[in-house]
């Protein structure tokens, strides 16, 4: 590309700084330009050099009221230091509340983490403690296997409903707790209990680089149609 006119940053910072400013001043908060090489890189530093606890990010070229996650979105889900949420398309429209925050489990450490952001975050409200059961018999019932998958969906259902009792026994007695067992795909039950939610938390996969946001199969997926605010949890984060 041909080089750019010496004004060119000036003229460019110019007009994005008085609209951060104005929306800055609107939720009584600060304004901050950085410049980077991409938006999700400045993004990353500016939130890490700022120490911050959560990078919040909206949704674009998305049906209103649901979650799609864009480029940026899932750059800075694969690698932030902090909690990332991703609000959905017009919620700014929205009315504010947290009256009902889900918090997907799994047994995981990571989605421990995921739990105890959903308590810290209801304080007073309350909690839907979310785990997802496999439906083994449904999906590769066939050639005379079906007996013995239905008696692993039944091992896969009791074992869930402890890990549910056992989650929801930790909340504080502040927080409101319920408990959802779910079967079959995770993506498409815990997209459909979002309707239902003011926020859901999800924690990190179990592998990957610590204290680092990293997406897994179910939070990928589950971030193009999610019907509320998702909000995913670092490793490791305490």
């Amino acid at each position: 590309m041909p080089a750019l006119p010496a004004n060119a940053f000036t003229n460019l910072v110019a007009p994005a700084r008085k609209g951060v400013e104005a929306a800055a001043a609107e939720y009584s908060g600060s304004a901050e330009i950085v410049e980077a090489s991409s938006a999700a890189r400045g993004l990353e530093e500016l939130t890490e050099n700022m120490e911050g606890d959560l990078l919040v990010i909206g949704c674009a070229r998305t049906p209103e009221g649901t979650v799609r996650a864009g480029h940026k979105a899932r750059v800075l889900m694969q690698g932030s230091r902090c909690a990332v949420a991703l609000a959905p398309a017009g919620y700014r429209n929205a009315e504010a509340k947290f009256s009902v925050i889900g918090a997907a489990v799994d047994g995981s450490p990571e989605s421990g983490h995921a739990l105890e952001a959903a308590v810290e975050i209801a304080r007073h409200e309350s909690v839907r403690v979310i785990s997802v059961s496999g439906a083994f018999a449904d999906a590769w019932g066939f050639w005379g296997a079906t007996y013995a998958l239905s008696e692993l969906d039944d091992a896969s259902r009791e074992s869930t409903r402890e890990l549910l009792d056992e989650s929801a026994a930790k909340a504080p007695d502040s927080v409101t707790t319920s408990t959802v067992l779910l079967e079959g795909f995770p993506p498409e039950r815990l997209r459909e209990q979002s309707r239902d939610l003011d926020l859901l938390c999800l924690g990190s996969r179990g592998y990957g680089p610590i204290l680092r946001v990293l997406l897994g199969s179910v939070s990928s997926e589950l971030l193009h149609e999610a019907s509320c605010p998702v909000l995913v949890v670092p490793r490791g984060a305490e």
